[in-house]
């Protein structure tokens, strides 16, 4: 019973190993897209301090939010209004400089722009859960801190060209992602464990 018992335990813990090395899948990739690749999205944090992030959504996302979240940029509304305006961008600006609880500050909010590959940034007309991007184009948002609501807000400073991205990852090395420590524990317990067993059944036949 308890040899069973433990044969049981051991298979669990082998399965839990190896069902977390499973690599987790990432929303987008580095850099712009290539051409026929998705539409590339470029976030200007302005004055908030990140340094820019370019992005690519792969196909033609629904809208400009889903543009944001299929690139792997998060993306947050207000609270009164939702995901109809665009309140955070990967976390940007914090609570100190906006609080989303309703709709952004006119002088201190993300503005929304489109693109075609080497073209110029336009300021979207509509709204980025309306708006639909243009297969192989660009979308922008930069972070606009104008000294009074009547001034236009700028385009994001990074040109809307086919460029890789600044800070790739390194890749990983073949193998490298075996869970070793996983498993040595695993094979740990099941040495103590057969250790347990056969004490037991010596003390039984005593």
């Amino acid at each position: 019973m308890i040899a069973s018992r433990f044969a049981v335990v051991c298979a669990l813990l082998f399965g839990a190993a190896f069902v977390g090395a499973a690599p987790a899948s990432a929303a987008g990739t580095d850099g712009a897209c290539p051409e026929g690749g998705g539409v590339t999205v470029v976030v200007d944090f302005g004055d908030l301090g990140p340094q820019p992030v370019i992005r690519c959504a792969p196909g033609t996302p629904a809208n400009g939010i889903a543009a944001l979240q299929d690139a792997g940029i998060e993306v947050a509304g207000s609270q009164k209004y939702g995901l109809a305006v665009a309140c955070r961008i990967a976390g940007q600006p914090g609570p100190d400089v906006e609080s989303c609880a309703g709709m952004p500050s006119a002088t201190a909010y993300w503005s929304y722009w489109h693109a075609s590959a080497g073209g110029t940034w336009t300021s979207s007309q509509e709204g980025a859960q309306t708006a639909k991007p243009v297969a192989g184009g660009f979308e922008g948002w930069a972070f606009a801190r104008p000294k009074t609501a009547d001034d236009l807000p700028s385009p994001p400073k990074v040109a809307p060209v086919r460029q890789a991205a600044t800070a790739a990852p390194a890749p990983a090395e073949p193998g490298s992602s075996f869970p070793w420590g996983l498993v040595i524990g695993a094979v740990v317990i099941v040495v103590v464990g057969g250790a347990a067993i056969v004490v037991a059944r010596r003390r039984r036949a005593q």
